[in-house]
């Protein structure tokens, strides 16, 4: 079969073949792919020439001669990221080097351990939410109220308010807690008291080298420095962060304490503890109402403890009470003689000798072992999970990602076509992680500002978690690059993600892989951010 000549499949593109001559043409087309080829990528280029003839004489912006990449770019690519591998290696080596050995496990590098005491955590805050979460509800609630307050101002000043707003408003408003008339702030480099004899009637906060309370806060109490200890009262919450923290009084509502050691000496606290450090300790005369909930090192539990107990650490040792259930996920776990548990003990260890009981100790319940498998013993490739997790991840990633370049077309057409580009990209993008975390936990220092900072972490770790979707997609779209078109960039998508998968789960570098194609990525996200801002304002 002859081939169909340039001159004719030009004119059966153009429709200007005479009609006696069309239907010999047509026939020999439905036979003959290599002409059909043709003739399709000719009416392409058609439609092309078309719509550019058709388009008005607006000046385009013309882009920057970008020349090929030559040997010293490619020399500055590789060294750049053995630059970023390294300060991240060193980083990420004195993060860990700081953490305590009982809070290994939170390396997020190690997923199987992690999501065993995540699912851990989750099922310990569906038994026991209700009274745990209140303090958080109302945080939610007061910051809810604050939004709508800034709302419906925004609406009166600009000329659209009412009295539905105005109604809501009121109603805003009086159904607010009373929990003060304002927010005391006491700050310094020494020393920060509160005397025995003084009351404080609103919210403190405290901060300096030394705090120490002996009156009373009749709100919440917020102390942060090198050495807090609390002997007074507070009929609040209680939130501490220091190197030392020793409570001693009386606190109404919740404690959130963090530090290198964290004691309960004489307490009573009115619901619930959470403690995070190294070395966690309540007396036998310190006493919790509700819940205990622990991240530490080592954990001495002997006081008491009204409803459930729940630990992650390395050894934990209870000797006082507990009312209802303890669970511990723990390197070593004992139970002494003294110790009085109400009713189950479940026991997360490496193996049946790591949980001791000892002969006295009084269970009211069962007393369960579950065994972990700690995943540095055991090959990750090797086991079914995996893989299932894998598969998981890219099903998650391919359905998130499908939705972001449905909404936002422009990001399914982006690249990195120069090495200058991608090492811009990547330090937009690592700036922009390190600043937005920054500036959101210095706008949640005012309650005003707690929205947008709240809002500030969202936007960024959604970003984040979208940057190896971008840098999937742009594989992909090179994968299928051809004269011809591309496919849907659907399918684009979903093998770009099997590779950017594979990558970051490879032996040794898998860790910076992430790293680097996360960063890559939302650099480029900041950057189309940045230009669509930077237009809007060129354009009012």
């Amino acid at each position: 079969m002859t081939c169909l000549s340039a001159v004719t499949r030009s004119m059966y593109a153009d429709d200007a073949l005479p009609p006696e001559q069309l239907a010999a043409v047509t026939a020999h087309l439905r036979g003959c792919a290599a002409c059909s080829a043709r003739v399709a990528a000719l009416r392409t280029e058609r439609v092309a020439l078309r719509a550019a003839l058709q388009s008005d004489d607006a000046p385009t912006k013309v882009p920057a001669f970008a020349p090929p990449a030559r040997s010293r770019d490619v020399l500055l690519l590789t060294l750049g990221v053995l630059g970023v591998a390294a300060v991240a290696g060193g980083f990420w080596t004195a993060v860990l080097q700081a953490v305590p050995s009982g809070l290994q496990w939170l390396n997020p590098f190690q997923t199987g351990e992690l999501a065993e005491r995540a699912i851990g955590l989750i099922a310990f805050f569906f038994n026991e939410g209700n009274t745990m979460l209140t303090s958080a509800l109302n945080l939610v609630a007061a910051t809810l109220a604050v939004g709508l307050v800034a709302w419906t101002t925004l609406s009166v000043a600009k000329g659209r308010g009412s009295a539905a707003m105005l109604a809501s408003l009121l109603i805003v408003v009086l159904a607010l807690p009373k929990v003060g008339h304002a927010l005391e702030l006491r700050h310094g480099d020494g020393v920060i008291t509160v005397g025995a004899g003084e009351t404080i009637d609103d919210t403190l906060i405290a901060a300096g080298q030394t705090v120490a309370v002996d009156g009373t806060v009749n709100g919440d109490l917020f102390a942060f420095g090198r050495a807090v200890t609390i002997r007074g009262n507070v009929t609040g919450n209680v939130i501490t962060a220091a190197e030392t923290v020793t409570i001693e009084g009386t606190v109404g509502g919740d404690i959130v304490g963090a530090g290198r050691g964290v004691s309960l000496r004489g307490t009573h606290v009115g619901r619930n503890f959470f403690g995070f450090g190294r070395d966690l300790a309540f007396d036998r005369s310190a006493e919790v109402a509700g819940n205990v909930l622990t991240f530490g090192d080592t954990m001495n539990i002997d006081g008491r403890v009204g409803m459930d107990l729940a630990t992650f650490g390395n050894n934990v040792l209870v000797t006082g009470s507990v009312q209802r259930d303890f669970e511990a996920y723990a390197e070593q776990i004992s139970v002494l003689p003294t110790a009085r548990i109400g009713r189950n003990v479940t026991a997360h260890v490496d193996n049946n000798d790591k949980l001791q009981v000892a002969e006295g100790a009084t269970i009211g319940g069962t007393t369960d072992r579950k065994i972990v498998e700690r995943e540095h013993r055991r090959n990750r490739y090797a086991t079914t999970g995996f893989y299932v997790r894998q598969v998981v991840r890219i099903g998650a990633a391919f359905l998130t990602g499908l939705l972001l370049l449905w909404v936002f077309p422009v990001l399914r057409t982006l690249s990195l076509p120069t090495v200058g580009a991608a090492l811009r990209s990547g330090g937009i993008g690592l700036a922009a992680a390190i600043v937005m975390p920054v500036a959101a936990v210095l706008a949640c220092i005012t309650i005003v500002g707690l929205p947008i900072g709240i809002l500030t972490f969202v936007l960024g770790a959604i970003g984040l978690y979208f940057g190896k979707t971008i840098i999937a997609q742009m594989i992909g779209r090179a994968l299928f690059q051809s004269p011809v078109g591309l496919p849907h960039y659907a399918a684009t998508l979903i093998a770009g993600l099997a590779i950017v998968i594979i990558a970051i789960n490879l032996p040794v570098v898998g860790g910076i892989v992430n790293f680097v194609l996360t960063v890559l990525g939302f650099g480029m996200i900041v950057t189309v951010l940045l230009g669509r801002y930077n237009s809007g304002n060129a354009t009012v």
